[in-house]
């Protein structure tokens, strides 16, 4: 029987509710695969060895990063699910602009939490992660995909194309060429693009896509009106350290 565990760390647990979505895939799991580990949706668990732990959320308190280096030292396989674990999470959109002294300040005020926090971190800064699935929720079906494919010996393959591809095969119309701020020409695609289809501008959930050209998506940004620290700020929501530095040099100064 293949030994199965999800785990969450600092996140609001969306991703593990997307694995419980996915009823009639858990149901064909019966049999093949026990959930040794899952406290979200069941009272008995057991942290023993696994052959797939699944982790949610970022790193951000020690015992995130006590429970993470355990799992890790358990499981043959770890897989990253959500943005936060393979990014930082909207948690850590701004870890580059203040201390963490500043941080808990602002919250806080004199008091202090009565645990050890960090900045919110990816799983990858703490332990090795063999496969991350991202997204604010994971793709359900990719999680399906990356169970079938695991199990039967078949490492997941995800290619990093842009969102703009999906929009393409769904015949969704350019938001952009429509005035709306898109992120899908730098995004890495995946979810099958129901925001656009919507009419909802990309927010780049999932991260980036191969050889992401930040510098000409700004230069529309400011043609459609959204411009410097606003632009930039709008692209690092759930990119995290992912997006390069773009804030120290403002669109207005480039003569786009």
């Amino acid at each position: 029987m293949v030994k199965v565990g999800v785990m969450g760390l600092t996140g609001c647990s969306g991703c593990q509710c997307e694995i419980l979505n996915c009823e009639d895939a858990i149901n064909r799991l019966i049999g093949r695969v026990e959930f040794s580990y899952f406290p979200l949706a069941q009272d008995s668990n057991g942290f023993s060895d696994f052959d797939i732990l699944f982790v949610e959320g970022s790193v951000s308190t020690e015992l995130d990063r006590e429970k993470l280096i355990e799992g890790r030292k358990r499981a043959k396989i770890l897989v990253a699910v959500g943005t936060c674990s393979c990014y930082g999470g909207v948690q850590s959109q701004r870890n580059d602009e203040a201390s963490l002294e500043e941080m808990l300040r602002a919250v806080y005020g004199e008091k202090r939490p009565e645990v050890r926090v960090f900045k919110p971190a990816p799983l990858s800064e703490v332990v090795e992660v063999d496969y991350e699935l991202p997204g604010c929720p994971m793709d359900k079906k990719q999680f399906v995909y990356t169970v079938a494919s695991l199990l039967n010996g078949v490492e997941p393959f995800f290619p990093k194309i842009p969102v703009c591809h999906e929009c393409k095969l769904s015949e969704n119309e350019c938001l952009l060429l429509n005035g709306i701020p898109c992120q899908g020409p730098v995004s890495f695609s995946g979810c099958g693009a129901p925001c656009t289809a919507q009419g909802v501008g990309c927010q780049g959930c999932r991260g980036n896509c191969d050889f992401p050209n930040f510098e000409e998506l700004l230069s529309i940004y400011d043609r459609l009106g959204l411009k410097g620290e606003d632009a930039v700020r709008f692209l690092k929501v759930f990119r995290g350290k992912t997006l390069p530095k773009l804030k120290e040099r403002s669109v207005d100064e480039k003569g786009a």
